[in-house]
Protein backbone atom coordinates (compact mmCIF):
# COMPACT_ATOMS: atom_id res chain seq x y z
CA UNK A 1 0.00 0.00 0.00
CA UNK A 2 1.08 3.60 -0.99
CA UNK A 3 1.48 5.87 1.79
CA UNK A 4 0.43 9.25 0.36
CA UNK A 5 -0.13 12.75 1.45
CA UNK A 6 -3.23 13.72 2.35
CA UNK A 7 -5.55 15.48 -0.35
CA UNK A 8 -5.84 18.74 1.10
CA UNK A 9 -1.73 18.64 1.41
CA UNK A 10 -2.05 18.17 -2.30
CA UNK A 11 -4.32 20.90 -3.23
CA UNK A 12 -2.75 23.23 -0.81
CA UNK A 13 0.71 22.65 -2.37
CA UNK A 14 -0.45 22.63 -5.82
CA UNK A 15 -2.22 26.38 -5.10
CA UNK A 16 0.66 27.51 -3.11
CA UNK A 17 3.40 27.01 -5.47
CA UNK A 18 1.21 28.97 -8.63
CA UNK A 19 0.91 31.73 -6.12
CA UNK A 20 4.30 31.27 -5.09
CA UNK A 21 5.39 31.19 -8.52
CA UNK A 22 3.53 33.89 -10.18
CA UNK A 23 1.15 31.90 -12.33
CA UNK A 24 -1.41 33.83 -9.94
CA UNK A 25 -0.58 36.80 -9.73
CA UNK A 26 -1.62 39.84 -6.80
CA UNK A 27 -5.36 40.21 -7.46
CA UNK A 28 -5.83 37.67 -9.05
CA UNK A 29 -8.78 35.53 -8.06
CA UNK A 30 -8.89 31.65 -7.50
CA UNK A 31 -11.53 29.52 -9.69
CA UNK A 32 -14.89 28.81 -7.37
CA UNK A 33 -14.39 26.53 -4.12
CA UNK A 34 -16.60 24.19 -6.72
CA UNK A 35 -14.66 24.62 -9.56
CA UNK A 36 -11.71 23.86 -7.19
CA UNK A 37 -14.08 20.46 -6.35
CA UNK A 38 -14.26 19.42 -9.87
CA UNK A 39 -11.08 20.17 -10.65
CA UNK A 40 -8.97 18.31 -7.92
CA UNK A 41 -11.60 15.77 -6.95
CA UNK A 42 -12.02 16.68 -3.51
CA UNK A 43 -15.01 17.45 -1.85
CA UNK A 44 -15.91 20.53 -0.20
CA UNK A 45 -14.64 19.99 3.30
CA UNK A 46 -11.41 19.38 2.03
CA UNK A 47 -11.16 22.79 -0.26
CA UNK A 48 -12.36 24.76 2.74
CA UNK A 49 -9.49 23.47 5.06
CA UNK A 50 -7.12 24.36 2.09
CA UNK A 51 -8.93 28.06 1.80
CA UNK A 52 -8.67 28.41 5.33
CA UNK A 53 -5.17 27.27 5.53
CA UNK A 54 -4.06 29.97 2.80
CA UNK A 55 -5.55 32.41 3.83
CA UNK A 56 -3.97 31.95 7.78
CA UNK A 57 -0.51 31.92 6.28
CA UNK A 58 -1.41 35.36 4.05
CA UNK A 59 -1.35 34.23 0.73
CA UNK A 60 -5.02 35.02 -0.38
CA UNK A 61 -8.43 37.12 1.18
CA UNK A 62 -11.68 35.56 1.32
CA UNK A 63 -14.97 37.67 0.85
CA UNK A 64 -18.55 36.19 1.31
CA UNK A 65 -19.80 34.95 -2.23
CA UNK A 66 -17.15 36.13 -4.07
CA UNK A 67 -14.23 34.47 -5.39
CA UNK A 68 -10.85 34.25 -3.08
CA UNK A 69 -7.82 36.45 -4.31
CA UNK A 70 -4.44 36.92 -4.11
CA UNK A 71 -2.76 38.69 -1.60
CA UNK A 72 0.71 37.74 -1.47
CA UNK A 73 3.32 39.61 -2.84
CA UNK A 74 7.20 39.12 -3.17
CA UNK A 75 8.79 41.37 -0.93
CA UNK A 76 10.30 43.98 -3.19
CA UNK A 77 14.31 43.56 -2.10
CA UNK A 78 13.36 39.88 -3.20
CA UNK A 79 13.42 39.39 -6.89
CA UNK A 80 12.66 35.46 -6.29
CA UNK A 81 16.15 34.88 -8.38
CA UNK A 82 17.68 32.94 -4.89
CA UNK A 83 14.50 30.86 -5.31
CA UNK A 84 15.05 30.03 -9.04
CA UNK A 85 18.41 29.51 -8.96
CA UNK A 86 18.39 26.59 -5.63
CA UNK A 87 16.33 24.97 -8.50
CA UNK A 88 17.97 25.70 -11.43
CA UNK A 89 18.79 22.09 -12.99
CA UNK A 90 15.37 20.64 -12.36
CA UNK A 91 13.71 23.90 -13.72
CA UNK A 92 15.74 23.30 -16.57
CA UNK A 93 15.00 19.65 -16.69
CA UNK A 94 11.11 20.69 -16.62
CA UNK A 95 11.80 23.12 -19.66
CA UNK A 96 13.64 19.98 -21.62
CA UNK A 97 10.60 17.75 -20.63
CA UNK A 98 7.83 20.37 -22.03
CA UNK A 99 10.22 21.12 -25.30
CA UNK A 100 10.10 16.93 -25.95
CA UNK A 101 6.48 16.21 -24.92
CA UNK A 102 3.85 19.07 -25.33
CA UNK A 103 4.10 19.91 -28.77
CA UNK A 104 3.25 16.29 -29.78
CA UNK A 105 0.06 16.66 -27.64
CA UNK A 106 -0.15 19.89 -29.25
CA UNK A 107 -0.38 19.07 -32.83
CA UNK A 108 -2.74 15.58 -31.99
CA UNK A 109 -5.08 18.10 -30.46
CA UNK A 110 -5.29 20.55 -33.36
CA UNK A 111 -5.87 17.52 -35.71
CA UNK A 112 -9.11 16.98 -33.91
CA UNK A 113 -10.11 20.83 -34.61
CA UNK A 114 -13.37 21.18 -36.65
CA UNK A 115 -13.87 23.41 -39.54
CA UNK A 116 -15.41 26.32 -37.60
CA UNK A 117 -13.25 25.85 -34.35
CA UNK A 118 -10.19 26.00 -37.33
CA UNK A 119 -12.09 29.35 -38.30
CA UNK A 120 -12.50 30.90 -34.50
CA UNK A 121 -8.46 30.07 -34.00
CA UNK A 122 -7.36 31.33 -37.11
CA UNK A 123 -9.11 34.62 -35.99
CA UNK A 124 -7.09 34.53 -33.16
CA UNK A 125 -3.68 34.17 -34.84
CA UNK A 126 -4.27 36.65 -36.69
CA UNK A 127 -4.52 38.71 -33.89
CA UNK A 128 -1.61 38.02 -32.48
CA UNK A 129 0.72 39.97 -35.28
CA UNK A 130 -1.10 43.12 -33.60
CA UNK A 131 -0.28 42.46 -29.81
CA UNK A 132 2.85 43.18 -28.00
CA UNK A 133 5.11 40.35 -27.36
CA UNK A 134 3.87 40.16 -23.82
CA UNK A 135 0.40 40.36 -24.88
CA UNK A 136 0.75 37.99 -27.58
CA UNK A 137 2.20 35.57 -25.46
CA UNK A 138 -0.31 35.54 -22.99
CA UNK A 139 -2.91 35.16 -25.99
CA UNK A 140 -0.53 32.11 -27.15
CA UNK A 141 -1.08 30.32 -23.54
CA UNK A 142 -5.03 30.86 -24.03
CA UNK A 143 -4.87 28.83 -27.20
CA UNK A 144 -2.71 26.00 -25.92
CA UNK A 145 -4.83 25.55 -23.06
CA UNK A 146 -7.95 25.67 -25.69
CA UNK A 147 -6.40 23.48 -27.74
CA UNK A 148 -5.50 20.54 -25.11
CA UNK A 149 -8.85 21.22 -24.10
CA UNK A 150 -10.37 19.91 -27.27
CA UNK A 151 -8.35 16.74 -27.03
CA UNK A 152 -11.10 15.46 -24.36
CA UNK A 153 -8.26 13.63 -22.64
CA UNK A 154 -8.88 14.93 -18.41
CA UNK A 155 -4.74 14.48 -18.41
CA UNK A 156 -3.17 16.63 -20.84
CA UNK A 157 -4.41 20.39 -19.51
CA UNK A 158 -3.64 19.44 -16.24
CA UNK A 159 -0.29 18.32 -17.07
CA UNK A 160 0.81 21.17 -19.12
CA UNK A 161 -0.23 23.39 -16.08
CA UNK A 162 1.82 21.24 -13.43
CA UNK A 163 4.65 21.57 -15.91
CA UNK A 164 4.45 25.18 -16.62
CA UNK A 165 3.80 26.02 -12.69
CA UNK A 166 7.00 24.32 -11.45
CA UNK A 167 9.28 25.93 -14.54
CA UNK A 168 8.69 29.21 -13.08
CA UNK A 169 7.68 31.23 -16.63
CA UNK A 170 6.16 34.21 -15.08
CA UNK A 171 8.91 34.86 -13.41
CA UNK A 172 11.01 34.91 -16.30
CA UNK A 173 8.55 36.82 -18.47
CA UNK A 174 8.59 39.24 -16.14
CA UNK A 175 11.93 40.23 -16.55
CA UNK A 176 13.32 42.62 -19.95
CA UNK A 177 16.86 40.39 -20.21
CA UNK A 178 14.60 36.98 -20.72
CA UNK A 179 12.79 38.52 -23.23
CA UNK A 180 15.40 39.79 -25.29
CA UNK A 181 17.35 36.61 -24.85
CA UNK A 182 14.62 34.69 -26.90
CA UNK A 183 14.17 36.76 -29.75
CA UNK A 184 18.00 36.08 -30.08
CA UNK A 185 17.32 32.51 -30.46
CA UNK A 186 17.21 32.48 -34.68
CA UNK A 187 15.43 29.80 -35.44
CA UNK A 188 12.31 31.22 -34.02
CA UNK A 189 9.97 33.79 -35.75
CA UNK A 190 7.33 34.67 -33.33
CA UNK A 191 4.38 33.44 -31.43
CA UNK A 192 1.80 34.16 -34.69
CA UNK A 193 4.31 32.33 -36.87
CA UNK A 194 4.10 28.98 -34.54
CA UNK A 195 0.29 29.33 -33.74
CA UNK A 196 0.07 30.07 -37.86
CA UNK A 197 0.91 26.26 -38.34
CA UNK A 198 -2.61 25.12 -36.71
CA UNK A 199 -4.75 25.26 -39.54
CA UNK A 200 -2.69 23.58 -41.61
CA UNK A 201 -3.65 20.43 -39.25
CA UNK A 202 0.20 19.43 -40.63
CA UNK A 203 1.16 17.18 -37.78
CA UNK A 204 4.96 17.46 -38.46
CA UNK A 205 4.79 21.09 -38.85
CA UNK A 206 2.73 22.35 -35.89
CA UNK A 207 5.01 19.87 -33.84
CA UNK A 208 8.40 21.20 -35.16
CA UNK A 209 7.25 24.82 -34.74
CA UNK A 210 6.16 24.65 -30.99
CA UNK A 211 9.27 22.76 -30.04
CA UNK A 212 11.49 25.83 -31.96
CA UNK A 213 9.57 28.39 -29.57
CA UNK A 214 9.91 25.94 -26.44
CA UNK A 215 13.76 25.54 -27.41
CA UNK A 216 13.70 29.12 -27.62
CA UNK A 217 12.67 29.75 -24.61
CA UNK A 218 14.52 26.78 -22.65
CA UNK A 219 17.66 28.23 -23.95
CA UNK A 220 16.73 31.96 -23.26
CA UNK A 221 16.40 30.59 -19.48
CA UNK A 222 19.28 28.86 -19.25
CA UNK A 223 21.32 31.61 -20.24
CA UNK A 224 19.22 33.96 -17.96
CA UNK A 225 20.11 31.60 -15.07
CA UNK A 226 23.85 31.29 -16.04
CA UNK A 227 23.88 35.32 -16.18
CA UNK A 228 21.97 35.80 -12.57
CA UNK A 229 24.67 32.75 -11.56
CA UNK A 230 27.42 35.15 -11.93
CA UNK A 231 25.88 38.13 -10.54
CA UNK A 232 24.78 36.13 -7.58
CA UNK A 233 27.85 34.02 -6.86
CA UNK A 234 27.32 30.08 -6.00
CA UNK A 235 23.52 29.36 -4.87
CA UNK A 236 23.29 25.59 -3.48
CA UNK A 237 20.89 24.09 -5.31
CA UNK A 238 17.55 21.94 -3.11
CA UNK A 239 18.19 18.56 -4.86
CA UNK A 240 15.29 17.10 -2.28
CA UNK A 241 12.53 19.79 -4.26
CA UNK A 242 11.89 18.02 -7.68
CA UNK A 243 8.98 18.28 -10.09
CA UNK A 244 6.27 16.35 -9.04
CA UNK A 245 2.64 15.60 -10.83
CA UNK A 246 -0.31 13.79 -9.60
CA UNK A 247 -2.41 11.91 -12.51
CA UNK A 248 -4.29 9.95 -10.04
CA UNK A 249 -5.81 12.62 -8.05
CA UNK A 250 -8.63 11.86 -6.10
CA UNK A 251 -8.14 8.00 -6.29
CA UNK A 252 -5.31 7.67 -4.08
CA UNK A 253 -8.08 6.05 -1.03
CA UNK A 254 -7.00 2.61 0.22
CA UNK A 255 -9.86 1.14 -0.65
CA UNK A 256 -9.27 2.22 -4.64
CA UNK A 257 -5.41 0.92 -4.30
CA UNK A 258 -6.93 -2.29 -3.22
CA UNK A 259 -9.69 -2.48 -6.17
CA UNK A 260 -7.52 -1.79 -8.71
CA UNK A 261 -5.00 -4.32 -7.38
CA UNK A 262 -7.55 -6.78 -7.00
CA UNK A 263 -9.13 -6.26 -10.44
CA UNK A 264 -4.82 -6.53 -11.74
CA UNK A 265 -5.00 -10.20 -10.00
CA UNK A 266 -8.08 -11.32 -10.95
CA UNK A 267 -7.15 -10.24 -15.10
CA UNK A 268 -3.81 -11.41 -15.00
CA UNK A 269 -5.43 -14.59 -13.97
CA UNK A 270 -3.83 -14.50 -10.07
CA UNK A 271 -7.65 -15.22 -8.67
CA UNK A 272 -9.69 -17.17 -11.78
CA UNK A 273 -13.32 -16.97 -12.71
CA UNK A 274 -15.57 -18.89 -10.07
CA UNK A 275 -12.76 -18.94 -7.42
CA UNK A 276 -13.21 -17.65 -3.95
CA UNK A 277 -11.18 -14.74 -3.26
CA UNK A 278 -9.60 -14.64 0.54
CA UNK A 279 -11.50 -14.02 3.12
CA UNK A 280 -12.70 -9.82 4.36
CA UNK A 281 -9.87 -11.07 7.72
CA UNK A 282 -7.30 -11.95 5.24
CA UNK A 283 -7.47 -8.94 3.13
CA UNK A 284 -7.49 -6.51 6.01
CA UNK A 285 -4.10 -8.29 7.07
CA UNK A 286 -2.93 -8.90 3.27
CA UNK A 287 -3.49 -5.04 2.51
CA UNK A 288 -3.06 -3.85 6.33
CA UNK A 289 -6.46 -1.76 6.68
CA UNK A 290 -9.57 -2.37 8.75
CA UNK A 291 -11.91 -5.18 7.66
CA UNK A 292 -14.44 -2.21 6.66
CA UNK A 293 -12.05 -0.91 4.43
CA UNK A 294 -11.50 -4.15 2.94
CA UNK A 295 -15.95 -4.37 2.23
CA UNK A 296 -16.00 -1.20 1.16
CA UNK A 297 -13.39 -2.60 -1.49
CA UNK A 298 -14.90 -5.29 -1.95
CA UNK A 299 -18.09 -3.69 -2.72
CA UNK A 300 -16.97 -1.38 -5.08
CA UNK A 301 -15.23 -4.83 -6.59
CA UNK A 302 -18.54 -6.09 -7.49
CA UNK A 303 -20.23 -2.86 -8.74
CA UNK A 304 -17.51 -2.82 -11.56
CA UNK A 305 -19.02 -6.80 -12.24
CA UNK A 306 -15.43 -8.29 -11.30
CA UNK A 307 -17.59 -10.40 -8.34
CA UNK A 308 -20.21 -10.97 -6.13
CA UNK A 309 -20.54 -11.85 -2.67
CA UNK A 310 -22.73 -14.47 -1.43
CA UNK A 311 -24.36 -14.28 2.39
CA UNK A 312 -22.11 -17.11 4.47
CA UNK A 313 -19.63 -18.06 1.21
CA UNK A 314 -17.62 -15.51 0.49
CA UNK A 315 -17.32 -13.24 -2.75
CA UNK A 316 -16.88 -14.91 -5.85
CA UNK A 317 -14.51 -14.11 -8.77
CA UNK A 318 -16.26 -12.39 -12.37
CA UNK A 319 -14.55 -11.37 -15.28
CA UNK A 320 -15.90 -8.51 -17.11
CA UNK A 321 -19.27 -8.46 -19.42
CA UNK A 322 -21.51 -6.32 -21.28
CA UNK A 323 -24.30 -6.51 -18.86
CA UNK A 324 -21.98 -5.73 -15.81
CA UNK A 325 -20.26 -3.09 -17.54
CA UNK A 326 -23.83 -1.36 -18.71
CA UNK A 327 -24.63 -1.37 -14.91
CA UNK A 328 -21.38 0.21 -13.32
CA UNK A 329 -21.48 2.67 -16.46
CA UNK A 330 -24.70 4.67 -14.74
CA UNK A 331 -22.35 5.65 -11.90
CA UNK A 332 -21.24 8.79 -12.56
CA UNK A 333 -17.99 7.97 -10.30
CA UNK A 334 -17.36 4.67 -12.31
CA UNK A 335 -17.29 6.73 -15.74
CA UNK A 336 -15.27 8.93 -14.31
CA UNK A 337 -12.88 6.76 -13.39
CA UNK A 338 -12.76 4.93 -16.60
CA UNK A 339 -12.39 8.02 -18.85
CA UNK A 340 -9.16 8.73 -16.51
CA UNK A 341 -7.83 5.24 -17.39
CA UNK A 342 -8.66 5.84 -21.32
CA UNK A 343 -7.25 9.12 -20.85
CA UNK A 344 -4.00 8.06 -19.12
CA UNK A 345 -3.56 5.01 -21.76
CA UNK A 346 -4.18 8.13 -24.83
CA UNK A 347 -1.05 9.91 -22.85
CA UNK A 348 0.83 7.10 -22.15
CA UNK A 349 0.64 5.78 -26.26
CA UNK A 350 2.17 9.63 -27.14
CA UNK A 351 4.45 9.83 -24.29
CA UNK A 352 6.11 6.70 -24.62
CA UNK A 353 7.53 7.57 -27.40
CA UNK A 354 10.25 10.04 -27.15
CA UNK A 355 10.43 8.27 -23.98
CA UNK A 356 11.83 5.27 -25.22
CA UNK A 357 14.12 7.25 -27.74
CA UNK A 358 15.71 8.85 -24.37
CA UNK A 359 16.14 5.41 -23.13
CA UNK A 360 17.14 3.22 -25.86
CA UNK A 361 20.71 3.97 -25.68
CA UNK A 362 21.18 3.42 -21.97
CA UNK A 363 19.87 0.13 -21.55
CA UNK A 364 22.29 -2.46 -21.95
CA UNK A 365 22.59 -6.17 -23.52
CA UNK A 366 22.57 -7.72 -19.81
CA UNK A 367 19.03 -6.27 -19.37
CA UNK A 368 17.88 -7.17 -22.78
CA UNK A 369 18.91 -10.64 -21.93
CA UNK A 370 17.15 -10.32 -18.17
CA UNK A 371 13.56 -9.03 -20.11
CA UNK A 372 14.06 -11.81 -22.62
CA UNK A 373 13.66 -14.30 -19.76
CA UNK A 374 10.96 -12.59 -18.24
CA UNK A 375 8.69 -12.52 -20.77
CA UNK A 376 9.33 -15.88 -21.58
CA UNK A 377 7.27 -17.13 -18.51
CA UNK A 378 3.89 -18.11 -18.88
CA UNK A 379 1.45 -15.53 -17.85
CA UNK A 380 3.95 -12.47 -18.00
CA UNK A 381 2.89 -9.17 -19.25
CA UNK A 382 5.30 -7.78 -21.60
CA UNK A 383 4.72 -4.59 -22.28
CA UNK A 384 4.44 -3.70 -18.57
CA UNK A 385 8.00 -5.26 -18.13
CA UNK A 386 9.40 -2.51 -21.24
CA UNK A 387 7.06 -0.03 -20.04
CA UNK A 388 9.24 -0.44 -16.72
CA UNK A 389 12.40 -0.68 -18.40
CA UNK A 390 11.62 2.49 -20.03
CA UNK A 391 11.01 3.89 -16.77
CA UNK A 392 14.09 2.43 -15.08
CA UNK A 393 16.82 3.97 -17.74
CA UNK A 394 15.26 7.19 -18.29
CA UNK A 395 17.70 10.07 -17.45
CA UNK A 396 15.39 13.16 -17.72
CA UNK A 397 13.20 13.32 -13.72
CA UNK A 398 10.45 14.91 -15.20
CA UNK A 399 9.75 12.46 -17.97
CA UNK A 400 10.57 9.87 -15.80
CA UNK A 401 7.94 11.14 -13.51
CA UNK A 402 5.42 11.64 -15.88
CA UNK A 403 5.79 7.93 -16.34
CA UNK A 404 5.49 6.67 -13.04
CA UNK A 405 2.17 8.46 -12.47
CA UNK A 406 0.49 6.92 -16.00
CA UNK A 407 1.86 3.65 -15.43
CA UNK A 408 -0.14 4.04 -11.76
CA UNK A 409 -3.43 4.15 -14.36
CA UNK A 410 -2.46 1.39 -16.86
CA UNK A 411 -4.20 -1.49 -14.80
CA UNK A 412 -3.47 -4.33 -16.77
CA UNK A 413 -5.64 -6.37 -14.97
CA UNK A 414 -8.08 -4.37 -16.44
CA UNK A 415 -6.80 -4.72 -20.10
CA UNK A 416 -7.06 -9.12 -19.79
CA UNK A 417 -10.09 -9.28 -17.94
CA UNK A 418 -11.90 -8.87 -21.43
CA UNK A 419 -10.40 -12.71 -21.96
CA UNK A 420 -11.18 -15.71 -20.45
CA UNK A 421 -7.35 -16.89 -20.31
CA UNK A 422 -5.40 -13.48 -19.28
CA UNK A 423 -2.16 -12.95 -20.46
CA UNK A 424 -1.08 -15.45 -23.23
CA UNK A 425 1.45 -15.23 -26.11
CA UNK A 426 -1.12 -15.67 -28.23
CA UNK A 427 -3.15 -12.16 -27.68
CA UNK A 428 -2.21 -9.53 -29.79
CA UNK A 429 -0.87 -7.14 -27.04
CA UNK A 430 1.44 -9.94 -26.51
CA UNK A 431 2.61 -10.17 -30.01
CA UNK A 432 3.34 -6.47 -29.98
CA UNK A 433 5.04 -6.22 -27.57
CA UNK A 434 7.35 -9.06 -28.26
CA UNK A 435 7.87 -7.15 -31.51
CA UNK A 436 8.83 -4.11 -29.31
CA UNK A 437 11.49 -6.37 -27.69
CA UNK A 438 12.63 -7.38 -30.87
CA UNK A 439 13.57 -3.81 -32.15
CA UNK A 440 15.13 -3.47 -28.80
CA UNK A 441 17.22 -6.08 -29.06
CA UNK A 442 18.26 -5.50 -33.10
CA UNK A 443 19.20 -2.38 -31.90
CA UNK A 444 15.97 -0.14 -34.13
CA UNK A 445 16.05 2.85 -31.55
CA UNK A 446 13.00 4.18 -34.21
CA UNK A 447 11.06 1.04 -34.70
CA UNK A 448 11.14 0.74 -30.76
CA UNK A 449 10.15 3.28 -29.80
CA UNK A 450 6.96 3.12 -32.39
CA UNK A 451 5.95 -0.60 -31.58
CA UNK A 452 5.74 0.66 -28.21
CA UNK A 453 3.42 3.30 -28.69
CA UNK A 454 1.53 1.13 -31.12
CA UNK A 455 0.53 -0.96 -27.99
CA UNK A 456 -1.06 1.22 -25.95
CA UNK A 457 -2.94 2.42 -28.97
CA UNK A 458 -4.47 -1.52 -29.38
CA UNK A 459 -5.42 -1.03 -25.71
CA UNK A 460 -7.26 2.32 -25.79
CA UNK A 461 -8.67 1.34 -29.28
CA UNK A 462 -10.04 -2.16 -27.71
CA UNK A 463 -11.04 -0.85 -24.09
CA UNK A 464 -12.55 2.55 -25.65
CA UNK A 465 -14.55 0.77 -28.51
CA UNK A 466 -16.37 -1.77 -25.71
CA UNK A 467 -16.86 1.32 -23.27
CA UNK A 468 -18.40 3.24 -26.19
CA UNK A 469 -21.23 0.19 -26.61
CA UNK A 470 -21.57 -0.63 -23.18
CA UNK A 471 -22.73 2.82 -21.69
CA UNK A 472 -20.14 5.50 -22.13
CA UNK A 473 -20.49 7.38 -25.89
CA UNK A 474 -17.93 9.89 -24.18
CA UNK A 475 -14.97 7.57 -24.57
CA UNK A 476 -15.44 7.77 -28.45
CA UNK A 477 -14.17 11.16 -28.29
CA UNK A 478 -10.41 10.06 -27.01
CA UNK A 479 -8.94 9.01 -30.78
CA UNK A 480 -6.49 7.08 -31.14
CA UNK A 481 -3.12 9.43 -31.55
CA UNK A 482 -0.80 8.69 -34.69
CA UNK A 483 3.13 8.98 -34.25
CA UNK A 484 4.71 12.21 -34.93
CA UNK A 485 8.88 12.01 -34.45
CA UNK A 486 11.03 14.85 -35.34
Amino acid sequence: MNVKKTLAEHVYGELKEQIVSGRLKYGDRLPSMNSLCVFYNVGIRTVKDVMRRLKEEGYIRTEERKAAAVIYKAAPEDSGIHSVLQRKTSILAVHETIYILIPLLLSFSASLFDEEELRQMTRRITTLRRRHPKASEQACRNCIYTMLERSHNLLFRDLFSSLETYARLPFFQDHGRFLELVQEYNEFDSTAWVMGSIPSRDAHEITRRFRLMFKAVSSAIRRYLDEMHIRYGDVLEETSVEYAWAAERGRDHYYTQIVRDLINKIGTGFYKEGAFLPSEAALARQYKVSVSTVRRALSMLGELGFSKTLNGKGTVVFLQSDSSTFQCMKNKTYRRDTMLYLSGVQLMAIAVHPAALLAFDHIDRQTIQKLRQRTSRTGSIPLADLTRCVIDNQTLKPMKTILQELEKLMNWGYYFSFFSEGPSHADLLTKYSLTALEHLAGGRKDAFASSLSECYCHILSFVRDFMSRCGLPEAAGLLTPGIVSI
